[in-house]
């Protein structure tokens, strides 16, 4: 029988990918300048117009009594403040694997308050390896927030 394990971080374990450095990307686009504050219940980043990368690490079972871990789902509690900004890609990472990824999203306002459809992904990836990572990329067309409150991961063990 299958049990379930779930899996939570806060939100302020969120790290941006850059913090403007001034550098090209691999594909010579500039870095976009971001600004953050952590607090004991979330963590708020503040972007310049463009695109940048959130990173965060979730708790990963990876054996439980000579079993490997199933992922089942992730989710993500955020908030993206600029009417114009969205979350356009989410990518999920046994250690160095990618497991999913979901591109061409368009999912702005707040999503902070619980679960829903547009911050909860299925994974289902059986045997987990590494540890699980999420990643998210966000796109403003003015200066923004984005509000991280928790993110986390259902877990299944055969046993």
């Amino acid at each position: 029988m299958a049990k379930l394990y779930a899996s939570w971080v806060p939100g302020y374990s969120f790290v941006a990918q850059n913090m403007g450095t001034g550098i090209l990307d691999p594909r010579n686009q500039p870095f976009v300048d971001v600004n953050g504050l952590r607090e004991g219940f979330g963590a708020h980043y503040y972007l310049k117009p463009g695109t940048n990368w959130f990173h965060v690490a979730i708790p990963t079972p990876v054996i439980v009594e000579d079993r490997r871990a199933t992922l089942g789902r992730v989710m993500v509690l955020f908030n993206v403040t600029d009417q114009f900004g969205a979350l356009q890609a989410v990518d999920v990472w046994d250690g160095p694997n990618r497991i999913l990824h979901r591109d061409g999203l368009s999912i702005s306002g707040g999503h902070s308050a619980g679960l829903d459809a547009f911050n909860t992904w299925d994974v289902n990836h059986d045997g987990i390896a590494w540890g699980v990572g999420i990643s998210m990329l966000f796109w403003t067309a003015s200066s923004a927030e984005i509000y991280f409150a928790s993110a986390g991961g259902d877990f299944y063990h055969n046993i």
